[in-house]
């Protein structure tokens, strides 16, 4: 079920599946050749993340984007967790997580630079895994699930709500001052500067 539970919001996001899209458990155990059963108990527990819902007699669909208030509720628990995530990883280990995000920004860099073509998925999986990365760093497992369905609702509410990235100078500058907090070994400031991060994230993509 794990893997299913993981690969389950990457369709989602990759696809771009709209919101109301019906995700059918036997077409797709058979496009990924696994049986229907641990579909089924990792879409029951995607339900928990508002990702997926369960829909009465048509069965499970992709969840309708955040309103207003879910987008608050989900940047609160965002600026609660995320710092203290940098602090913690900092204190338990600057230079290891250094490493790893150093390679994600440049990710993220990359993607950003693709002006050409659509540079969502590639820029907003560098984007996660940065996070992802620190909140792996910090060592609280809780934490690490808490994450993924967090990131996962920004990038929808971007994508259907904003079209293209158009933000990555602001948010390459911000992950930047992230990394020279972790290069530096001052945790306080790796606190600061996610909790910066993160607030600019829900000004640009909430406008105001």
């Amino acid at each position: 079920m794990d893997e299913a539970y993981e690969a389950l919001p990457a369709l989602i996001l990759d696809e771009g599946l709209a919101p109301g899209t019906p995700l059918r458990i036997d077409t797709i155990a058979k496009d990924w050749g696994v049986s229907p059963t641990p579909l089924r108990e990792a879409l029951a527990k995607l339900e928990n993340t508002g990702l997926v819902q369960r829909v009465p007699h048509r069965g499970y669909t992709v969840a309708p984007l955040l309103d207003d208030a879910g987008f608050r509720e989900l940047m609160a628990a965002r600026l609660l967790i995320e710092p203290y995530n940098a602090r913690q990883a900092c204190e338990r280990d600057a230079s290891g997580t250094t490493r790893v995000l150093v390679e994600h920004h440049k990710e993220m860099a990359s993607a950003a630079d693709q002006r050409e073509t659509d540079d969502f998925r590639a820029y907003m999986q560098a984007d996660s895994a940065f996070h992802a990365a620190i909140a792996e760093a910090a060592g609280n497992r809780f934490l690490v699930a808490a994450i993924d369905p967090l990131g996962a609702h920004i990038q929808r509410f971007r994508r259907f709500t904003g079209g293209r990235i158009t933000d990555t100078a602001e948010a390459l500058a911000e992950h930047a001052a992230v990394l020279s907090a972790f290069e530096a070994g001052d945790a306080a400031a790796c606190e600061a500067a996610m909790r910066t991060h993160l607030e600019g994230v829900a000004h640009r993509s909430f406008g105001h």
